[in-house]
C-alpha cells in the first residue's frame, strides 16, 4: 500500500451522523511532498494494533498447513443502516502432507458463527481465541477435497479497523482494508499469504441505490424489492488481505488499457458522485501508466479481468487486487503509481509473511520514481528518490511481523526499502537489473517470495554474488558515511588521480561499487571503483586536464558523503595520525588513528583547563587504521559543555593531539 500501504488506514469507525470527514482536516496532515505517506501509517498502525491478541495474529495455527486452499466463495449480505453484516462464506480445500479430521479457520471472536457445514450436513465447531475449529465429518485424506461452509453476523467494524462504515457527503461508505491481518476480521479465512486460493468470488446484496465495487469481473447484478446483489468473479490466485468490498451509490465511468497483443480491458473506476469530475481527470493517465509499467515490469497481471479504483475515504490507498481503494483527489499521480504498481509488486508476487514487507511496499514507492523518469526524465526520478532519503537506523527486515508499526514503518518498509530497488539497479545496471526482475517474476507469479527469492533470481541473471548487499542493507541497519578526497596531477598525455574513501560510521563497511566523474574540458567521464574497507585508496587515469573528480553524481547510494581536503596521495611512510571527523561536531564525533605499529594505545580527553573528561581507549590494539567514537558525554554520562577539547593518543611512545570543538 503506499498503501502503506499498500496501505492504509485512519481510525475510521464512525459511528456518528455526521461521521469522519471525506478528507483530512487542514492541519492533520504533515508538511512534505508526500504528506499521505505518514498521516495514513499513523492512522493505520493506531488501527491495526486493535487486532492485537495474546497470541501472535500472523503465526498459523499447525492444522492450517495441512491443506491447502483452492476456492473461496463469500456470500455477503449488508445492512448499512444497522451496521452489521450476516455472511456465508464457502472453503474449498485440498488435504496435504497427512490425513486431518480438522480445519481450522480465522475468524475474530467478536462475529458469532452461526452454523458450520461440510457437503451441506451441520458439523460442530469452537470458536475461540479468533480461531474457528472445524471437526470435519470423517477423516480427509491426502489429495482429497473438502468443502465447508460457514455461517456468521456481526458488526466487523470493532475488530481492529479492517472494515468499517464511515461518511461521504451525506451518506456511509462501505469499505474493507485487510492488510495484513485483517480478513479474519469480517470472513472466515486461511489469513495466511503463502495459501492463496486460486480464485474467489463476492457476492454482496445490500440496499439500492448501494452500487458494489470488488475484486475481478462483474459476473451478475440482480435486483429485487429495493435491494440489489452483486456477483463479482476472480479466477486468478489471491492473497485474503487484497479481498475487499467497498459500496456507496458510485458514479462508475470507464477507461480502455490496449495490452501489447491488443487485447482490450477495461479500467473501472467507482467514486463518489460529487468528485467524479476530479476522479476522470486524475484517472485519466491510468492507461499510460499500465503501458509504462508494461515495459519496465511485463504485461499487467490480471489483464482477464480489470483493473480500477474504488472510492473510499482513508488517507492513502490500499492495492486490492484489481481494484484499488484510494481518494484521488487528495493525493495524486504519486498515489496512483504506488497502487497501480502493486498489481506486481505484492498482488502477482506477493510476500511470503510481512517480514518481508518491504518486496511490496519498496518496488511500490520505488514505482512512483519510476513513472516520473519515464514521463519526466531521469531528473524528476532523481528527485523523487532524494525525497524517499532516509538515514536512520532500524532494519528494513521486519523482525516482529505482529508488531504494527514495524510492518508498516514509513521510513524503513517504503523509503528506505525504495532505496534499496534504487541502488540494486545502480549496482547491476538497468539490462541486468530488469532482467532478473522478470525471472523473478517468472519463478514467483501468483504466488509468494522472500528476500532470498529476488536475491537468488538477481544472482542467476547478473552472476554477482550479492549475499553482502542484502545483508548489509536489509537485514543490517544505518547507512555508510563516506569521506571523500582526491589529487589531480594532469600532464600533456594523460591525468592521474589519486582517491582516497574513507567510511567514517559506527556501523561495519559497506561493501559498493562507487561511481566517481571526472570532469575535463571536453565534458566528462565515468569510473567505478569497488569499495570494501575503512580506508581505500586508487589511482585513476584520465584524460589531460581533469580538474573535479566528483562522488557518486547521480545519488546511487543512500548515504552522507563529504569532501576531504586532507591529502588523497597515500603517506610516503607509515606514520602515527589522530583526527576527528567531524570537528566542530553535535553531538558526536569520530576520531580516526593510525598506526604503523602494534602497542598499548590510550587515548584521553582533556578540557581546556587541562581536566580529563573521558578516556575512550586504553588497551592493545594491533598496526593499522581505526576509529573511535566520541558522543560528547564526560565520564559520568552527561553531556559534557560546549568548548574545546584535547584528545591525546599515545602508543609506542609516541604522542599525537587534536583539538575537538564542541558546539551546543
Amino acid at each position: 500500500m503506499r498503501s502503506f500501504l499498500g496501505l492504509v488506514l485512519l481510525t475510521m469507525a464512525a459511528t456518528t451522523l455526521a461521521g469522519p470527514p471525506l478528507q483530512p482536516r487542514p492541519g492533520e496532515v504533515p508538511e512534505g511532498p508526500h504528506p499521505w505517506r505518514q498521516w495514513e501509517a499513523e492512522r493505520r498502525i493506531a488501527a491495526l494494533e486493535r487486532q492485537a491478541a495474546d497470541r501472535a495474529v500472523g503465526d498459523p495455527d499447525p492444522v492450517q498447513l495441512l491443506f491447502d486452499v483452492t476456492h473461496y466463495d463469500l456470500d455477503l449480505d449488508v445492512d448499512v443502516a444497522g451496521e452489521t453484516l450476516d455472511g456465508t462464506v464457502e472453503t474449498t480445500a485440498i488435504v496435504v502432507d497427512e490425513a486431518t479430521d480438522t480445519l481450522v479457520l480465522d475468524l475474530t471472536s467478536l462475529l458469532t458463527t452461526d452454523a458450520v457445514r461440510v457437503d451441506a450436513a451441520p458439523v460442530t465447531f469452537t470458536h475461540a481465541d479468533d480461531r474457528l475449529t472445524i471437526d470435519l465429518d470423517r477423516l480427509y485424506e491426502p489429495g482429497e477435497t473438502v468443502t465447508v461452509a460457514v455461517d456468521y453476523h456481526g458488526d466487523p467494524s470493532g475488530a481492529g479497523n479492517a472494515f468499517g462504515w464511515s461518511w461521504a457527503d451525506g451518506r456511509k461508505l462501505v469499505w474493507s482494508l485487510s492488510e495484513p491481518y485483517g480478513a479474519r476480521t469480517w470472513w472466515p479465512c486461511k489469513d495466511l499469504n503463502v495459501d492463496k486460493a486460486d480464485s474467489v468470488d463476492v457476492r454482496v446484496t445490500i440496499d439500492e441505490p448501494y452500487v458494489v465495487a470488488s475484486n475481478g469481473v462483474l459476473a451478475a447484478e440482480n435486483r429485487d424489492g429495493g435491494r440489489a446483489t452483486y456477483h463479482w468473479r476472480s479466477r486468478y490466485p489471491i492473497a485474503t488481505y487484497l479481498v475487499s468490498i467497498t459500496a456507496y451509490p458510485y458514479s462508475v465511468f470507464t477507461d480502455t488499457y490496449t495490452a501489447l497483443d491488443g487485447t482490450t480491458m477495461p479500467v473501472e473506476n467507482h467514486v463518489v458522485p460529487d468528485y467524479e469530475e476530479e476522479a476522470r481527470e486524475g484517472y485519466g493517465r491510468v492507461p499510460e501508466m499500465i503501458t509504462v509499467f508494461r515495459g519496465a515490469f511485463g504485461e499487467y497481471p490480471f489483464l482477464a479481468e480489470k483493473y480500477g479504483h474504488a472510492h473510499f475515504t482513508w488517507g492513502g490507498g490500499m492495492e486490492h487486487q484489481t481494484c484499488s481503494s484510494m481518494i484521488y483527489y487528495f493525493h495524486g499521480e504519486g498515489l496512483i503509481a504506488h497502487e497501480l504498481a502493486h498489481q506486481w509488486w505484492g498482488d502477482l508476487v506477493t510476500c511470503a509473511d510481512f517480514h518481508h514487507i518491504w518486496l511490496n511496499e519498496g518496488f511500490a514507492t520505488w514505482s512512483e520514481a519510476y513513472w516520473r523518469e519515464q514521463t519526466e526524465g531521469f531528473a524528476a526520478y532523481r528527485e523523487e528518490m532524494l525525497e524517499n532519503e532516509y538515514l536512520g537506523g532500524g532494519t528494513i527486515y521486519v523482525e516482529d511481523p505482529d508488531d504494527f508499526g514495524s510492518i508498516f514503518d514509513l521510513d524503513l518498509s517504503y523509503d528506505k526499502a525504495s532505496w534499496v530497488v534504487h541502488m540494486l539497479r545502480g549496482v547491476l545496471g538497468d539490462e541486468d537489473f530488469f532482467a532478473g526482475l522478470a525471472l523473478y517474476r517468472e519463478r514467483f507469479a501468483y504466488g509468494t517470495a522472500t528476500t532470498e527469492d529476488l536475491q537468488a533470481a538477481m544472482e542467476d541473471v547478473s552472476g554477482r554474488d550479492l549475499a553482502t548487499f542484502f545483508q548489509q542493507w536489509i537485514y543490517g541497519s544505518g547507512h555508510p558515511e563516506y569521506l571523500f578526497g582526491y589529487e589531480v596531477a594532469s600532464g600533456p598525455e594523460r591525468s592521474t588521480i589519486h582517491v582516497r574513501i574513507e567510511q567514517t560510521q559506527d556501523e561495519p563497511v559497506f561493501e559498493m561499487p562507487i561511481r566517481l566523474r571526472l570532469h575535463h574540458a571536453l565534458g566528462f567521464e565515468e569510473v567505478v571503483v569497488e569499495n570494501d574497507r575503512r580506508v581505500q585508496h586508487y589511482v585513476l587515469t584520465g584524460p589531460p586536464g581533469v580538474g573535479i573528480c566528483q562522488f557518486d553524481p547521480q545519488d546511487w547510494i543512500l548515504c552522507n558523503a563529504y569532501l576531504d581536503q586532507l591529502t588523497a596521495t597515500p603517506p610516503a611512510s607509515p606514520a602515527l595520525t589522530l583526527a576527528a571527523r567531524p570537528n566542530p561536531f553535535n553531538p558526536r564525533t569520530t576520531l580516526h588513528l593510525s598506526s604503523p605499529t602494534a602497542g598499548h594505545a590510550r587515548l584521553v580527553l582533556y578540557d581546556a583547563r587541562g581536566r580529563l573528561v573521558r578516556s575512550l581507549l586504553d588497551r592493545e590494539i594491533p598496526a593499522g587504521e581505526r576509529t573511535v567514537g566520541w558522543d560528547g558525554r564526560n565520564r559520568a554520562g552527561r553531556e559534557a559543555a560546549a568548548g574545546v577539547y584535547l584528545a591525546v593518543l599515545e602508543i609506542a611512545g609516541e604522542r599525537r593531539t587534536a583539538r575537538l570543538a564542541l558546539v551546543r
